[in-house]
C-alpha cells in the first residue's frame, strides 16, 4: 500500500483573512481525505488561527505558523504563535452570554487529541483520525 502525504506549512500575519488563506490552502489535502474530514479540518484550523488573531495579543510583524499533514485518511495539524498562551479549562465551554468561546469547544469536539505546548513559541496541535 503506497503512502501518501501531503504538508501544508504557512506562515502568516495576524490578520483577520488569515483563515481564508489557510481554508483555501487546505484544498490541496482534498485527493487525501474525505470531504467531510476536510470540512472538519477547516473549522478547528480556522478556529484555531482566529483564537492566535485575536487573543494572542500579536505585533503586526508577529506570524502564526500553520503546519497541517495528511496523510492515509489522517491529519495532525500545528498552530504556532509567540503570544503569550493560555491554559485549557478542563471541560471547554462557550462563554455564558453566548458571546464567544466557541473555538476550543469545536476543537476538543472534532479532535482525536489536542492539546497545548509551550517552547518558545505557543502551539496548539490536534490530531483527527
Amino acid at each position: 500500500m503506497t503512502h501518501h502525504q501531503e504538508k501544508i506549512d504557512l506562515e502568516l500575519a495576524p490578520e483577520p483573512e488569515a483563515p481564508l488563506t489557510v481554508r483555501r490552502a487546505l484544498d490541496r489535502l482534498a485527493p487525501l481525505l474525505p470531504p467531510a474530514k476536510l470540512e472538519d479540518l477547516r473549522l478547528v484550523v480556522s478556529e484555531l488561527l482566529t483564537n492566535s488573531v485575536l487573543h494572542a495579543e500579536l505585533t503586526p510583524t508577529d506570524r502564526i505558523r500553520v503546519i497541517v499533514t495528511a496523510q492515509d485518511g489522517s491529519v495532525r495539524g500545528d498552530i504556532q504563535d509567540p503570544g503569550s498562551g493560555f491554559d485549557i479549562p478542563s471541560t471547554p465551554r462557550p462563554r455564558p452570554d453566548f458571546s464567544g468561546g466557541w473555538g476550543l469547544p469545536i476543537v476538543d469536539r472534532i479532535s482525536d487529541r489536542w492539546g497545548v505546548e509551550r517552547n518558545g513559541m505557543i502551539s496548539v496541535w490536534f490530531e483527527i483520525d
